[in-house]
Order: structure tokens, then sequence, then C-alpha cells
């Protein structure tokens, strides 16, 4: 009889934050379903699992759903463009108000929360709060319009995110470019956005099994339905590829494009539009679901989207600006400059080489596991909260 040895894996415990008071200025996925209010999700429900006292400020355009477990929730009456937000006037006496009676230890802002976040950073200070910020706008493909305006955006809010002792980012390029802008590069810090692996994983796909039970191709996306995410070019290649009976081309979120999307599922019954996945469980049966993201976008920082699709084991296609650079080799590239028709050429390619993009798939799922687990990720922010205050302390004592 041959003898089983089982070797059990050794893993670092996890970074404590027991007693940490955060005041966490973000975004609520109660009428939203999009990277920022993932991004509070994943961060907020981490820091509270490791023992933080977490008071979640976000805008009352959220709606009034929530995390759980916070230690306050406070909704802030604002005005939302897309996003970016206008306080109601009374936000700063009411917040400094705050500040005041409650002192956190650590102020982190997802910008952006509104446009009055460098007076937010300034009035947390001198409450003794340390401040992070992370800043999740995104730049478009060199050379482009679209990159001039998004460069002129960083250098508009870099005026703002001086006020902040530590500004994360999620990859050197991001950096490179707020340091072009004048933004000090000592503050800023790459910290890669991340997905709970163990949650996002590969499994048995029930939305397809229902739903999709004859289809041989699944093509999806999922996140907002705006021009920049390549929507109209998605919807336009899924047509031309000539795929057959057997495709479909899932597609959730909202945005400005909803109409089109719904008017294409119409016409089309291979296109199935699902609106916005705003549950965990639906996320990831969604990936489960899908042979082959396509995130055809001219403007992105780090996609959470992407990022969970990977660690489902899904396989990726994505332009250079959608954040093809952290593939690591295990994506398909879309042509910015031909991208209808990039988008045809791939999706026809997998239709006719499925092994070929479930072995992208396992690609993908290895290098989600090794760059973005969600683990690390917040080991690192706990690491920046510690800098941050030891800084703070040290400047109080040499003042004395």
């Amino acid at each position: 009889m041959r003898k089983i040895v089982c070797l059990r894996r050794l893993v670092a415990e996890p970074v404590r934050a027991d007693h940490l008071q955060l005041c966490w200025l973000g975004h609520s996925p109660g009428r939203r379903a999009d990277g920022l209010t993932t991004y509070s999700e994943q961060v907020v429900g981490g820091l509270t699992a490791r023992g933080s006292s977490v008071y979640f400020h976000h805008s009352s355009t959220d709606g009034p759903e929530t995390f759980a477990k916070v230690a306050e929730e406070i909704l802030w009456p604002s005005l939302r463009f897309k996003t970016v937000a206008l306080a109601h006037p009374s936000f700063r006496r009411r917040m400094g108000r705050w500040f005041e009676s409650h002192r956190p230890q650590v102020t982190h802002c997802s910008v952006s929360f509104t446009l009055d976040d460098g007076w937010v950073a300034r009035t947390a200070s001198a409450a003794g709060s340390a401040t992070v910020a992370t800043f999740h706008l995104p730049f478009g493909q060199p050379g482009t319009g679209r990159a001039l305006v998004m460069r002129e955006l960083h250098r508009f809010w870099a005026r703002r995110l001086r006020s902040y002792q530590r500004v994360i980012v999620f990859s050197e390029d991001h950096l490179d470019r707020l340091v072009k802008v004048g933004f000090v590069r000592e503050r800023l810090i790459v910290v890669p956005n991340a997905v709970d692996t163990d949650v996002f994983a590969p499994g048995p796909g029930h939305l397809r099994q229902s739903r999709l039970p004859q289809a041989d191709l699944v093509v999806g996306f999922a996140g907002r339905l705006d021009p920049e995410k390549g929507i109209r070019e998605l919807l336009a290649g899924f047509r031309a590829a000539d795929l057959g009976k057997g495709a479909r081309l899932l597609i959730a979120g909202s945005g400005s494009l909803e109409h089109q999307v719904r008017t294409a599922a119409s016409e089309d019954p291979r296109v199935v539009y699902l609106g916005q996945l705003r549950e965990l469980p639906t996320r990831v049966d969604f990936w489960r679901s899908v042979d082959l993201f396509c995130l055809p976008s001219s403007a992105e920082g780090l996609s959470l989207a992407m990022l969970e699709a990977m660690a489902c084991g899904c396989a990726v296609a994505v332009t250079p600006a959608g954040g093809l650079q952290v593939m690591a080799g295990a994506g398909l590239e879309l042509d910015p400059l031909r991208l209808r028709d990039s988008i045809s050429d791939q999706l026809r390619e997998v239709a006719h080489a499925p092994e070929r993009a479930r072995l992208k798939g396992l690609a993908a799922r290895s290098a989600a596991v090794r760059h973005h687990g969600l683990k690390e990720m917040l080991d690192r922010l706990l690491s920046i909260y510690q800098d941050a205050r030891a800084q703070l302390a040290s400047e109080g004592e040499s003042e004395q």
C-alpha cells in the first residue's frame, strides 16, 4: 500500500487591526454596482473583519444600503455627476464637527468622494488623524484626445491630493502620470487592486446551466455601460464575428448606453442584458458562467471586474488602456485602433480554439492569486496606516 503524505501549506497570519478607529469616505453599493463601490465593499468588510471600527461615510445618492458591522454609517446629501459629487453647503460645517467629536486615528478617502476631498484631509489632520487617499481616476491610450483630457484631470486632482500623507495608486504607470503633473513621488504608493480569490474562484456556473444550457460560447461584460468602456464596439464586434446561434453575449451594469444594450438584446436573442449585479454571489456566478470577459475600454485604472473574472478562471480580452499590462501574458489583446474588428477576430479565434481560451483562463487565475490577493492588499493598507500615524506622531513631537 502506498503511503500518502499530505503537505500542509504554511500561510502567514493576517495583520490584525484591533481597535483601529477608521474614518472611511467611500461609496455604497445601494443604487450602484461599479469598481468604486466594490473597492469600498472589499476594504471596509476586510478591515472590519480584522477588528477595525469603521465609520463609513458615503453620498446619500448611493441609497441607504451599506456594509454590515460598520461602527457608524453617515449619509451626506450631495449631487453626483458620474464619479464626481458636489457636497451640500452644510457639509464642511457638519463634517468639521464630526471630526472634533470622533477624532479617528486614520481617515481614508476613496477619491473622489466630493470636490471637498482636499479640505477633508486638512480637517482630519487638524483633528489628529492620519490621512490616506486612494486615487481611482483612469487614464486613456497615449496619444489620444481622451489621454489629454485625463492628464488635465490628473493635474486638477493632484492639487487636492497634496493634503494627504499617502496616496495609493494601482500601478507604476499611474504613479508616473501623477508625478508628471507635479505630485510628490515620495507620497505615492502602488497597491494593486485585489479580489478575494477564495470567493472568486472557478466552479459551476448556475446562470449558464439554467438560462444558457445550449450555449457553446459565452462572452461577458460587467461594468459601467458608458462609451469609454467600448460598449458600442463590443456589440458591433460580437455581431460581426458571425459566431452562430450557439454564442451568447452577457452584459451587466448600468450607464448612459443602457438603452442601446436593451435594444440590442430585444433585436438579437443571443444578447442577454442582466441589469446590475449587486449581490456578491450573483457576481461570482456570472464569471463562472462566462468563457471570455471582453473589456474594450479606452480609459481604465485597474478594473476590479477584470480581476474578478481572472480569479474565476475566465479568459480575458482587454485593450492596453484596459489593464493589459497586469495580465503578464495571460490575456488576449484588443487593438484600440481597430477595436470592433479586433473584438471580432478574438471572438472567432476563441470560438474555433476553445482549448486556448481554457488555458488563458487558467493562466489568468494563477496571475490573480499570485499578484492580486485581498489578504495581501489589506496587509499593505494596515502597514500604510501605521506609517502615516507614526509620521504624524513624529511631526507632533517635533513641534513641541
